[in-house]
C-alpha cells in the first residue's frame, strides 16, 4: 500500500505598520491571571536541560524593568534576539539598495501558535530557533502563558492617538477533526479558534477568504498576502497572525518644513526625496567608534518609539548590519541621551513580502518543513503525526510622514531660511539607514527594517 501523502500545513504571517488611537486587546481575564489559573497542557512539553552547576548571575546582566514579570522580560529579549537573527538572514539575500521591513514579533507569535501542536525534535527546534529556550522557566508550555502576558503589556491602551492591534486566526480543512485542547489553548492565549474552510474542494475560495480576513484586520494595508497557488487541495491548516500599528509623532513635523533633497542610495545613485525637518529635543547619541548615529523619535504616549541607526558617511549599512546583535543594539540604545537635535528624515514607504521557509531552515528550523521529519501530532484529534508546514509567508507595510506613519496625502512646501540653534546635534538621514519600532519600556522589537531606497515615492 502506498504511503499516504502527508498533508501540508501552510502558515501565513501577515503584518502591517501605519500610525493613530491605541485600542487594547480584550485580554482582561488572562492579563490578571496566574499560571495555575490557565490550563496550558499541550500534547508535548519540552524541558530545557539544566546545567550541572547553576549559572552565576552576571554583573552586567540587564536589570528587569520595573513592574515587569522577569519571564516576560526574558521572552521580550528572546524575541529581540530572534528578530536580529532573522533580519540578518533576510539581509544576506538582498542587494544593499533594497528596502526591508518586517515584524519579528508577528513571526514569533505565529510559530508559537504552531508550537502548541509540536513534539519531539520539531518542538525542540522551535524552542531553539526562536530562542524560547533562553527563558528561565524551562518548560515549553509556559512560553504560551508568558506570550499572553507580553501581549497584555504591548497591546494595552496607552494613548488616544496610537493604535497597536494584533489578531490571530486558525483556518482548517472542514472535513478534519482538530484537537480541542489545541484549540482551547489557542483561544485562551492567542485569542483565536479555528474557522473551518473547504480547502479540499475549493482551495482558491479559501485563499480569498483568508486574504480578506488579513486585509480587514490591517485596515486594508495588507492585501493579497497568500499568492495564487499558495492554497491547494492538500492544505489543511493555515495559521495567520496580523499586527497593525498606527500613531502620531509626539513631535510632529511641520508640513511647511518639507523640502526636496538628495538621498544617496549609493556612491553611484542619488535621487530626490521629500525631506522632513524639525529641531527639537530627542534621545540621541553619536558613536564614533561604531561609525554611526542613533536617534529615537517617540510616538504620542512615549511607550512606542522609532529608533533610526544612521551610518557615518563612508560607512556602508552592510558593515553595521554584519555585527549587529541584540546585546550590541541594547547597549547602543542605553547610551542615548536627550539633546537638541536638528533632524532631517525623508518621507518614505516600505512594503515587503517574502517567504520565511528558507530563512528559518537556514536558522535550524528544518524538521517543521520536512514531510518525513515534522512532528505536529497535537493539532489533530486523533494525534496522528501526518502534518508538516509547506510554506510560511510574511508581508509588511510602513509609511512615514509628517504626522507619523499613516498614509496621508500632503502638499510639501519648500522650506527656506530655517534658523539653526547653536550647540545642537545634526542628524541628516540622506543615505541608507536601519529602523526599529519598539515598545521602549521593555525594548520589545515590534518592527525592524532598513530604508535603502526611498526614491520614486
Amino acid at each position: 500500500m502506498e504511503n499516504m501523502q502527508r498533508f501540508r500545513v501552510r502558515v501565513c504571517l501577515s503584518l502591517l505598520l501605519s500610525l493613530a488611537p491605541l485600542l487594547a486587546l480584550s485580554l482582561s481575564d488572562i492579563c490578571s491571571s496566574k499560571p495555575k489559573d490557565l490550563e496550558l497542557e499541550p500534547r508535548c512539553v519540552y524541558r530545557t536541560v539544566e546545567p550541572d552547576e547553576p549559572p552565576t548571575a552576571s554583573p552586567t546582566s540587564d536589570p528587569v524593568p520595573e513592574n515587569t514579570n522577569p519571564r516576560v522580560w526574558e521572552l521580550s529579549r528572546a524575541n529581540g534576539a530572534f528578530a536580529l537573527s532573522l533580519y540578518k538572514q533576510l539581509s544576506s539575500g538582498r542587494s544593499a539598495s533594497e528596502n526591508m521591513f518586517m515584524s519579528p514579533i508577528s513571526v514569533s507569535t505565529a510559530f508559537a501558535m504552531t508550537k502548541l501542536g509540536a513534539c519531539n525534535h520539531t518542538l525542540q527546534q522551535i524552542m531553539k530557533v526562536f530562542e524560547f529556550d533562553t527563558i528561565k522557566e524551562k518548560t515549553s508550555d509556559q512560553v504560551h502563558y508568558f506570550f499572553a502576558k507580553l501581549n497584555c503589556r504591548l497591546f494595552r491602551k496607552k494613548d488616544e492617538t496610537t493604535e497597536l492591534v494584533s489578531a490571530n486566526r486558525l483556518f482548517g480543512e472542514k472535513s478534519l477533526s482538530f484537537n480541542e485542547t489545541y484549540q482551547n489553548i489557542s483561544e485562551t492565549v492567542y485569542g483565536t479558534r479555528l474557522l473551518p474552510l473547504n480547502f479540499k474542494e475549493d482551495p482558491e475560495a479559501s485563499r480569498v477568504i483568508i486574504n480578506e480576513w488579513i486585509a480587514n484586520k490591517t485596515e486594508n494595508r495588507i492585501k493579497h498576502t497568500l499568492p495564487p497557488g499558495a492554497i491547494d487541495s492538500t492544505t489543511i491548516l493555515v495559521l495567520v497572525n496580523t499586527i497593525y500599528f498606527k500613531g502620531q509623532w509626539k513631535h510632529k513635523f511641520d508640513k511647511e518644513n518639507v523640502f526636496a533633497s538628495d538621498f544617496h542610495v549609493s556612491a553611484e545613485q542619488t535621487c530626490s526625496v521629500q525631506m522632513m525637518y524639525q529641531e527639537t529635543k530627542f534621545k540621541y547619541q553619536e558613536l564614533p567608534e561604531e561609525h554611526l548615529q542613533l536617534l529615537e523619535m517617540p510616538y504620542s504616549g512615549d511607550d512606542i518609539t522609532m529608533v533610526l541607526i544612521l551610518p557615518h558617511p563612508g560607512t556602508s549599512l552592510a558593515q553595521i548590519e554584519e555585527g549587529l546583535d541584540l546585546k550590541k543594539l541594547s547597549s547602543w540604545m542605553e547610551l542615548m541621551e536627550e539633546k537638541t537635535v536638528s533632524v532631517h528624515v525623508p518621507k518614505f514607504k516600505v512594503e515587503d513580502q517574502f517567504s520565511l521557509k528558507d530563512k528559518l531552515e537556514t536558522m535550524g528550523l528544518t524538521d517543521l518543513f520536512n514531510a518525513e521529519r515534522a512532528s505536529l501530532p497535537g493539532m489533530l484529534e486523533d494525534g496522528s503525526d501526518t502534518l508538516f508546514i509547506s510554506e510560511a509567508y510574511h508581508k509588511a507595510f510602513l509609511e512615514v510622514n509628517e504626522e507619523g506613519s499613516e498614509a496621508a496625502a500632503a502638499t510639501a512646501v519648500l522650506a527656506i531660511g530655517r534658523s539653526f540653534k547653536p550647540n545642537r546635534e545634526v542628524f541628516v538621514a540622506d543615505r541608507p539607514f536601519l529602523l526599529v519600532i519598539r515598545e521602549s519600556t521593555i525594548n520589545a522589537l515590534l518592527f525592524t527594517g532598513r530604508v535603502a531606497n526611498p526614491c520614486n515615492q
